[in-house]
């Protein structure tokens, strides 16, 4: 972008792109290094999706979890048991 007040460009395209890439960055940063449980959610807003927490856990970030696989779940395990054991 062209300063006429300097006569020459002082905001590149590498500018622009660096400065969205770092808000971009702080963004992902800021929702998965913050706590967030403090805002309340009504009880539609907690049925319509998996919470953070959750999605923390299935990650492995949450330390106190027990690192359970949803998909091994019992159900899933005994299947798995039977189909061995045939």
């Amino acid at each position: 972008m062209y300063d006429p007040s300097i006569g020459q460009e002082s905001l590149t395209t590498v500018d622009v792109i660096g400065v969205l890439a770092g808000h971009f960055l702080f963004g992902v940063a800021a929702t998965l290094l913050v706590d967030w449980s403090w805002i309340p959610l009504s009880p539609q807003q907690r049925e319509s999706s998996r919470s953070l927490k959750e999605i923390k856990r299935s990650w492995g970030w949450d330390e106190k979890s027990d690192n359970k696989d949803d998909s091994l779940s019992s159900a899933n395990i005994k299947s798995l048991v039977e189909d061995n054991n045939e």
